[in-house]
């Protein structure tokens, strides 16, 4: 693979693109760019048929405004409708066939990835070897599958815009490469909580290995925004997006800022209750990391840390990354929003 990747970040409101070097270790960000897109161009995630022509024109003049000299692309995954994951337990495989094989264990037993259709490309992270009670040897992963539809239709914007596909990942996955390290001592779980448009990912991690992934919509930014529209009987978007950032002294924003606050802080407790489940030891939650443009909402930060009872920081780049300051903030569009492009391309130039 070329020494330079563009990680590409689909979501909803945009597409945010970064161009990463990676060379004798150090990763360097040389360039990024965000492309906005109109209302229905991607929903949920997965890009419209109909669009799909339409943005990869606008992808491919971005490339050349912004002069983007790498070719290799690595996607991202975020779509509720169409990413299954699951915890489980499939028999042992060497490692050198281990996806296949891991594939075929999960066509045979539908039970492993729920609701996953049979057009379905799997991954899986592999988390421990263990004997099982009838002596058989089995291994703990953690399933990932995403349809076809959705990585087909992301392949076919990068080459109409001219790229070449060189890999793809869960955005939540991704994300974790490039966010500062955090060092824990045995049995204490870190969060990441990327806070999208219209999805809200909870990734449990233990010292950046991760554990469990969630995805949910109904708690994602945009439902912050409708929220604060209807108690201000207002839909201009940039008002809304303003009284999102600040305190507002508007009685009715701070009450919709803080229904939200509280749904997002259940949807994380409920995320961590349904990993210890399955854990095989007790854990406890050492601290939570937010990204995404909603990580910015005014007041969440301070909400999610009061009810989780740990610190709560946003998300930074890892201090390994190299780069200019600059190219980490582009007005509106925040670093933090820039995360899971950069892991993506550090996951494929590692």
């Amino acid at each position: 693979m070329a020494e330079n990747v563009i990680g590409i970040d689909f979501g909803s409101a945009g597409i945010k693109l970064v161009e990463v070097k990676n060379a004798k270790g150090t990763t360097t960000v040389i360039r990024q760019a965000y492309l906005p897109l109109s209302p229905g161009q991607i929903v949920d995630g997965s890009p419209v048929q109909s669009e799909v022509a339409a943005i990869a024109s606008d992808l491919k003049a971005l490339l050349a405004e912004k002069k983007f000299t790498a070719r290799d692309a690595v996607m991202g995954y975020g779509s509720v409708d169409d990413i299954f994951v699951n915890r489980a337990r499939t028999p042992w495989h060497a490692p050198k066939d281990f996806h296949t094989a891991v594939a075929f264990d999960i066509v045979a037993d539908k039970s492993l990835l729920l609701g996953a259709p049979e057009e379905v490309i799997i991954d899986a992270v592999i988390f421990d070897e263990f004997t099982d009670v009838n002596d058989k040897r089995m291994l703990d992963v953690l399933l990932c599958g995403v349809t076809s539809k959705l990585a087909d239709r992301q392949a076919s914007i990068l080459t109409k815009a001219g790229l070449r596909v060189a890999g793809a990942d869960l955005s939540g996955l991704a994300a974790l490469r490039a966010i500062a390290p955090v060092t824990r001592a045995p049995d204490n779980l870190d969060v990441l909580v990327d806070v999208g448009s219209d999805v809200l990912t909870v990734l449990i991690h233990d010292n950046g290995k991760p554990y469990s992934l969630t995805l949910q919509s109904d708690v994602a930014g945009q439902a912050a925004s409708g929220a604060i529209a209807e108690e201000l009987q207002d839909d201009d978007v940039e008002r809304v997006n303003r009284e999102k950032v600040v305190f507002s002294r508007d009685y009715r924003v701070r009450k919709a800022v803080d229904e939200y606050c509280f749904k997002v802080c259940s949807a994380i407790r409920s995320a961590i209750r349904s990993y210890l489940d399955l854990r095989k030891s007790p854990a406890a939650i050492a601290g939570v990391t937010l990204i995404g443009g909603g990580a910015l909402l005014h007041g969440l930060r301070n909400a999610v840390e009061e009810n989780m009872g740990v610190g709560v920081v946003i998300g930074t780049f890892d201090p390994g990354i190299d780069g200019a300051p600059e190219r980490y903030d582009l007005g509106p569009v925040l670093s933090a929003d820039y995360t899971v492009a950069v892991g993506l391309a550090m996951g494929a130039t590692a």
